[in-house]
């Protein structure tokens, strides 16, 4: 009897052991499955994300690429305008100064009712490199006797003031080498350039210029007499 109450007894206890070896099984199997459910969410969440960040990613490199080729066609649209207006610039000077060369051969071939002679069609200074240096130029035409040949020389007096006194000084105290006079020589006109440079102290005020023809017997021979003011040839 108390062999089967013990056999009845281990019995339970094995009973009771495998259930609760059941139990745990089944709380491992499902801590298990429950962690390969959350490990595969985990997995999906993270490629989508994976997607999500590799869109960004090529949103961004097609953004930069764009901004790069805006840029680009900015930075040639600004070139190509500069070119434009570059060359619009150039063109308008060279207009300019095709219609100031026709009306300078206009007035040698057709001068209207201006008298025959000699004439100053130009005289312009422009400052130079260095202090008191002023570089010239002198256009020469003749009118309607434009058939012979002309020939003499262009005299220079320079007024103005020095610190304690005016004065006048002629073209061989500007000129290095020294040149008392410019002589031209010409059928149609004579452009005559170079530098002057002018005494320490001195303010020219105006310049006189005096054509005297050489061509003696051979028509007028009267010298031209013109004044230019010193500033507004420089303005």
């Amino acid at each position: 009897m108390f062999a089967m109450h013990d056999i009845i007894r281990r019995g339970g206890i094995v009973a009771a052991v495998a259930a609760l070896l059941l139990v745990v099984w089944w709380i491992y199997d499902l801590g298990k499955l429950h962690g390969v459910t959350e490990l595969e969410s985990v997995r999906i969440e993270n490629s989508l994300l994976q997607q999500h960040n590799d869109k960004l990613t090529g949103d961004a490199a097609g953004l930069r690429e764009q901004v790069a080729i805006l840029e680009r066609s900015s930075q040639i649209d600004r070139k190509a305008a500069e070119s434009v207006r570059s060359e619009l610039g150039q063109l308008e000077e060279d207009l300019q100064a095709a219609r100031e060369e026709v009306e300078f051969y206009r007035g040698i071939v057709s001068p209207g009712d201006v008298k025959p002679g000699l004439r100053i069609h130009r005289f312009a200074l422009e400052e130079g490199s260095t202090k008191n240096e002023f570089h010239y130029e002198l256009v020469l035409t003749q009118l309607k006797r434009n058939d012979k040949i002309v020939s003499g020389v262009v005299v220079w007096q320079i007024t103005g003031e020095m610190p304690d006194y005016r004065t006048e000084i002629g073209l061989e105290r500007v000129t290095e080498p020294a040149v008392k006079e410019l002589k031209f020589r010409f059928r149609y006109f004579q452009e005559l350039t170079g530098t002057i440079t002018l005494p320490e102290g001195f303010k020219a005020e105006q310049v006189v210029l005096t054509i005297r023809p050489s061509d003696k017997g051979k028509g007028n021979t009267e010298p031209v007499v013109q004044s230019f003011d010193w500033v507004a040839m420089r303005s």
